[in-house]
């Protein structure tokens, strides 16, 4: 009885060591760009037997973009097209940019991303993310494409609330750096995640404390559409995400 209980704790001992491992190896491989490869390949299939629409508002980023299913009816009468990947930095999204942004020569681009920068196990800064949205920025430019960048804030999450002060400076430093260049902007939705007291908004969130359930992708929503209006992208007919 005693050998097959050690036997048994043993089995389990594996098991959880080879668990542990294997959730090491994706969060030191999502660092890498070509983590990705398979999604971007899926984007370009897609394009192929359902061709986007030109001169849309393009919507790139990790997963707050990805799940964001119900984008094309949320924006409208903006039209949009969606490529968010995964856990996506911004880094990654530069990378990719020759094959997810310059094909569809887009009239604006939302950049959501930096939460996943911050969460990085190697390690990144507020600074790092300044750094990464610059070089975003020059890589657009680079491939002619004028078109205006929204940045949408960092937001806090229950299960990283420990990174908001982290989140919270990079916000700071990406609106100073918008304020400096005209066809840069910041979009500010973080404050709506947080409660009178400075604490994030459970309510706001699905089970796993990081993905936004409906409220709180209203909540977002909500400002990223006024500020696209505003500007004067909305008079086209608003279609689904690609």
């Amino acid at each position: 009885m005693r050998r097959s209980l050690l036997m048994i704790g043993g089995m389990i001992f594996l098991a959880a060591l080879a668990l542990f491992g294997f959730l090491l190896y994706v969060l030191l491989a999502s660092g890498d760009p070509a983590y990705w490869a398979g999604d971007i390949s899926g984007f370009e299939r897609r394009d192929v037997s359902n061709p986007p629409p030109r001169g849309a508002v393009l919507f790139v980023g990790d997963d707050d973009v990805r799940q964001w299913t119900t984008l094309g009816t949320d924006m409208a009468p903006v039209t949009t097209i969606a490529r968010g990947f995964g856990g996506a930095q911004i880094s990654h999204i530069t990378f990719y940019v020759p094959r997810i942004v310059v094909p569809y020569r887009p009239r604006a681009i939302v950049l959501i991303a930096g939460e996943s920068d911050l969460s990085d196990v190697r390690g990144r800064r507020p600074e790092d993310v300044l750094d990464d949205l610059k070089t975003f920025v020059a890589t657009v430019r680079e491939a002619r494409i004028a078109a205006p960048i929204y940045f949408v804030s960092i937001h806090p999450e229950p299960m990283r609330s420990s990174r908001w002060l982290g989140a919270k400076r990079a916000n700071a430093l990406v609106k100073a750096y918008a304020e400096s260049d005209p066809r840069v902007h910041y979009i500010e939705t973080a404050d709506g995640f947080l409660d009178g007291a400075g604490n994030v908004r459970d309510e706001l969130f699905r089970w796993d404390g990081l993905s936004l359930n409906e409220k709180g992708r209203a909540l977002m929503a909500a400002e990223i559409k006024k500020t696209l209006v505003r500007d004067g992208f909305g008079p086209r007919t608003a279609s689904s995400p690609q």
